[in-house]
Formats: structure tokens, C-alpha cells, sequence
């Protein structure tokens, strides 16, 4: 029995669609093929989809625009740091996956696809290894699973790489959570002021304070921070950048 395809609604037979979680179906000659093959189509309903496509359409702009004149750029502040298929973007606290194409064989090399985050939205950064036997030899992978808060449409990937230790070092750095000497002082003090501010919170709610919900809020942030570093800096810099694509400039 013939579907149709719940976004652009050619009809589709069984070996030509992608069933969703919610019953609907979108074709995979065309609809599905706008999405990263990250995505997890089969755990994914309509609204999901959507989002992602719109998610890429976006990324695939800002990728052009803004990292790809950072690939070849000779001003060292703002190169780009690359690990697999992520690309970092320091100077606009950015960080994209994103994949080349070309148009014939190896020639006509562009980037139709990406997605592009905020790197302060990055709250996981796992690595994972995966061993397999090819040819009657074992192989280990390397991967690095990503997730990302605030994100609509795709919001966790992973991906193959060379050393997931150094993406596990260089996040860790870029957060000011990494466990080094030099950075004792600064996790300290982080851990005292989440402290001090858990305790203001709950004083505050026992004594019925009127900005006690402010105080929970403040307590929440410096726990965050005291975990996964401050981000605040780092946010500002992103959302300069994101400005002229959310307004749709």
C-alpha cells in the first residue's frame, strides 16, 4: 500500500520510505536525504524531523559563511579546530559537524549540510571505542559522543576520530574544568561559591524570603558552573555570532 510523505507528499511505497514514532512517513529519495545521517530517524517523530531539517538548512549557512573562511584563514585567533567531522570555532564559541561533498569524483568540493551549535551548549564529550574484526583482524575505533543542551533537532551525535583524549583535553580546557594543577584554584573557588550559594537558597526558603526562588535559581547556576565550568563568555560570543541568522538577516 502506497504512503505519502508526511513533508512534501509524493507517494511513496514500504522500500521508499522512513517510518516514524508517531505513524507518519517521509520519503528517503528526497526528505530524508535534507537530515544528518546522525540522526535517528527511527526513534524520531514529525515535529523532530522538521526541526532538524530546519536545523541544517540553517547550519549549512552558517557553515559557509562563517567557518569556512576560518579553514584557510592565517590570523591564529580565529583558526579552526577541527577533531573528525567537528569543526570549533574559538573566536565565535561555535562548534558545527558538518561533512564535504563533491559534485564530480573529487572535484567541486562544497558543504550542502552541517549543524552548528554553541559550544557552551556542549555538556557531554565522551569517548567511546568500539572493536571489531576486519579481514581476521581485530580493529579498534574511537568515537566521541556529543550532547548538546538547547538544541533543537539533532542535539546528540558522535563521532569517528584519530585521539578522543585530546577532544576530551581540549573541551575540558576550553570550559576551565580540566584537572590540572594550575586550574586547582579555580575549581576550588567555583566549589565554594556553588557551596555558599546552595546555602543561601535553602536559608532563604526556610525563612520564607521573598526572593527565595531567585536564590534557588543563583544556586543552580553556580552548581553548574562549579561543574561544568563558566560559559557565560563563551555564550556571549556564540549568540554575537548566531545574531544576523536568528533575525533573518
Amino acid at each position: 500500500m502506497a504512503q505519502k510523505c508526511a513533508i512534501c507528499g509524493a507517494e511513496i511505497n514500504v522500500f521508499q520510505s522512513q517510518k516514524l514514532t508517531d505513524g507518519n512517513y517521509i520519503c528517503r529519495k528526497t526528505c530524508k536525504k535534507l537530515g544528518m545521517k546522525e540522526f535517528d530517524y527511527v526513534h524520531a517523530d514529525l515535529p523532530a524531523v522538521l526541526a532538524h531539517n530546519a536545523q541544517v538548512k540553517e547550519g549549512a549557512k552558517i557553515f559557509n559563511e562563517l567557518f569556512l573562511p576560518r579553514m584557510d584563514t592565517k590570523e591564529k585567533d580565529k583558526k579552526l579546530v577541527q577533531f573528525g567531522h567537528v569543526y570549533v570555532a574559538p573566536d565565535l564559541g561555535l562548534t558545527a559537524l558538518a561533512y564535504p561533498e563533491y559534485k564530480f569524483f573529487i572535484f567541486g568540493k562544497h558543504w550542502p549540510r552541517a549543524c552548528v551549535y554553541r559550544t557552551g551548549d556542549l555538556f557531554r564529550y565522551d569517548v567511546k571505542k568500539e572493536t571489531k574484526v576486519v579481514d581476521g583482524k581485530e580493529q579498534t575505533d574511537i568515537f566521541v559522543e556529543y550532547e548538546f543542551a538547547n538544541t533543537p533537532g539533532m542535539f546528540t551525535f558522535r563521532d569517528k576520530v584519530t585521539n578522543g583524549d585530546a577532544v576530551v583535553k581540549y573541551f575540558d580546557k576550553t570550559f576551565g574544568i580540566q584537572k590540572t594543577l594550575s586550574n586547582m584554584g579555580n575549581n576550588l573557588a567555583n566549589q565554594i561559591n556553588a557551596a555558599k550559594a546552595a546555602a543561601g537558597a535553602v536559608k532563604a526558603a526556610m525563612n520564607g524570603e521573598a526572593d527565595a526562588q531567585g536564590k534557588a535559581a543563583g544556586a543552580f547556576d553556580a552548581l553548574n558552573v562549579a561543574q561544568y565550568g563558566d560559559r557565560t563568555e563563551i555564550n556571549a560570543r556564540a549568540d554575537a555570532a548566531l545574531a544576523p541568522y536568528k533575525t533573518g538577516e
